[in-house]
């Protein structure tokens, strides 16, 4: 039986996984700026989605952790905020994005966008049956309004306050801040997939991928 072979596209609106060299060739034909590569393992072609050839730092958390890269967008032109999410485990790297255009929302701004990532990768975790997930920001109130460091100043923090403290009796929820902009490789994903989520977003993503 002959081996399988994956190709792993990586771009600005693409990155995916193919198990064939005709699926690959069709989705990145028209497309610029997009790096592809094919593989033996799988793992291999997750690590490079991951960008961890271009030197990036390999982080292989416990098999009960998660480590998520939150970040968030807004788009005045367009009226949304959106999130994006970069899910590390010992299997291999997930990501995630959606977007919103709730009234109220809107005026965070991106904030709306970051605490939507945060809640969402608890969630996914949950749900997945992870013991413990930390989570990557770069915003403060990540993490201040949730342990009271910071006063909630509005209904929406408040209920994101309120919602991240209820979770952190079903999961233990650990919080690390990451400085925005200083070339941190998975940060920059989840920013870049936020961005790329204010236009081709569509919505919330199913908790079940």
């Amino acid at each position: 039986m002959a081996k399988k072979k994956y190709y792993a596209v990586r771009g600005e609106h693409l990155q995916q996984i193919f198990e064939s060299w005709d699926a690959c060739k069709a989705a990145i034909t028209g497309q610029k700026g997009v790096q592809y590569k094919g593989f033996w393992e799988y793992a291999a072609a997750e690590r490079f989605l991951a960008g961890e050839e271009d030197g990036a730092a390999q982080i292989l958390p416990p098999a009960d952790t998660v480590i998520a890269y939150v970040d968030g967008s807004y788009s005045g032109a367009v009226q949304k905020y959106a999130f994006g999410c970069v899910l590390i485990t010992a299997e291999g790297t997930q990501r995630f994005s959606g977007n919103g255009d709730n009234p109220q929302s809107l005026q965070l701004r991106n904030v709306a966008g970051e605490m939507l990532g945060a809640m969402f990768a608890v969630r996914w975790a949950l749900r997945k049956g992870y013991a413990q997930i930390e989570l990557r920001y770069d915003y403060e109130g990540i993490e201040k309004w949730v342990s009271g460091a910071w006063k909630t100043k509005t209904a929406l923090t408040a209920q994101y306050a309120a919602y991240m403290r209820n979770m952190s009796g079903k999961i233990q929820i650990r919080f690390r801040k990451v400085a925005a902009h200083t070339n941190d490789h998975y940060n920059d994903a989840a920013d870049a997939l936020a961005k790329d989520a204010l236009i081709h977003g569509n919505g919330i993503p199913d908790i079940n991928q």
